[in-house]
């Protein structure tokens, strides 16, 4: 069962959390993105590691984690010289985090930081927490175009699949690493897709999920990869896949 609410007192912040960041060519964000985290939940008193999984980049990302952090073992970097693809390095990083919560991110500042402590926070009764652009207080400071192209996507989704959650593409997750390793791991595969399949899973299996608002912001450099058409059309596959499996209706 979902649960937006946002009654009761403040929740109390886990003590050790995972932090995984998958990268390919993500040199102008990754330092930045990486001290910020520490830096943040270094303040909330949070016991941090961050784990990078790295698609064997060819721009300097390797090396400039190397020299940042070179001697601070907050910071796990995992190298894949032989494979490559976004949900298989989130479900590597998953496996190798060393604490008992972890937090799934993008790498190049689309997700901020300063929402971090805010799925944290609303994790203790939940099973997942889901940072969403289409509750109260999301957005996205992109174009206008962009956010309600991928709103209108979302409530696609939701019609196709049954499911109450606002945004099914939130690769912003945290949930306890027991909670992750729960999912097959066919569920990690392809793109932004892993995510429509992972949120309806969730579902289906009657998880304690929770959507807290989160601003999607734009990256601080480097090039997107995203590629809007071909990947539309990989998302509505997977959602219709599923509906033919399933019926489309997950458990509200």
């Amino acid at each position: 069962m979902q649960d937006r609410s946002n009654s009761g007192p403040p929740a109390a912040l886990p003590p050790a959390v995972s932090v995984v960041l998958p990268t390919y060519n993500e040199l102008a964000n990754i330092v930045p993105l990486v001290s910020e985290i520490l830096e943040r939940t270094g303040q909330a008193g949070i016991e941090t590691q961050v784990v990078v999984v790295d698609d064997n980049s060819t721009d300097g990302t390797i090396e400039a984690l190397g020299q940042a952090f070179a001697r601070d073992k907050r910071l796990k970097l995992v190298v894949r010289v032989n494979e490559r693809g976004l949900a298989t390095a989130l479900w590597r990083g998953i496996n190798e985090a060393a604490h008992p919560v972890v937090v799934t991110m993008d790498s190049d500042f689309n997700h901020s930081p300063r929402d971090l402590m805010r799925l944290l926070a609303a994790l203790p009764g939940h099973d997942m927490v889901i940072g969403s652009r289409y509750v109260p207080g999301g957005g996205m400071n992109t174009s206008a175009l962009r956010f309600r192209l991928s709103q209108a996507f979302n409530l696609l989704v939701r019609l196709l699949l049954g499911v109450p959650t606002t945004d099914n593409l939130s690769g912003f997750l945290a949930a306890p690493k027991d909670v992750w390793l729960g999912f097959r791991s066919e569920i990690f595969a392809g793109y932004g897709d892993y995510a429509i399949r992972l949120l309806y899973e969730a579902q289906r299996r009657g998880l304690r999920l929770k959507e807290v608002p989160v601003v999607y912001e734009n990256r601080l450099g480097g090039e997107s990869k995203t590629r809007f058409l071909h990947h539309f059309v990989q998302y509505l596959a997977t959602a219709l896949a599923l509906r033919r499996q399933t019926g489309g209706r997950a458990r509200e």
